[in-house]
C-alpha cells in the first residue's frame, strides 16, 4: 500500500501489463473486469480465429459498451421521476379544487 492508502496492482490484458494505483475497495471490481475481458478475448479467439488482437479488443469494447448502455437504460429512473412529478402536480390541483368545493 502506498503512503496515500492506495494499492499498487498489476493487471495483464491481452499480453499488456498495466500498473495501477487504486483504492482498496476498487480492487475486486478491477480484477473481475480483467477476468471478464480475458474470458471474452479467449472466446473471440476461439470463435473468430485469425483476427488481430486489436480486432478482438475492439469486439470486447463493443460488447462491454453495449452491456453498459443496456444497464444504463434499464436503470434510468428519469422517465419515472418525470411521471411522478406530473402526477404529484395533478394530485395537488385535485386536492386544491376539492377544498374549494367543501
Amino acid at each position: 500500500m502506498t503512503p496515500t492508502g492506495r494499492l499498487r496492482i498489476k493487471v495483464n490484458i491481452a499480453g499488456f501489463d498495466f500498473f495501477l494505483r487504486i483504492e482498496p475497495k476498487e480492487e475486486e471490481a478491477i480484477r473481475k473486469a480483467v477476468k471478464h475481458i480475458d474470458d471474452k478475448l479467449n472466446a473471440y479467439r476461439e470463435h473468430f480465429p485469425g483476427q488481430t488482437t486489436e480486432k478482438y479488443l475492439a469486439m470486447i469494447v463493443l460488447h462491454i459498451g453495449t452491456m453498459y448502455q443496456q444497464e444504463k437504460m434499464r436503470t434510468d429512473t428519469r422517465p419515472f421521476l418525470q411521471k411522478f412529478e406530473e402526477l404529484s402536480i395533478q394530485l395537488d390541483d385535485f386536492l386544491a379544487s376539492s377544498e374549494e368545493h367543501v
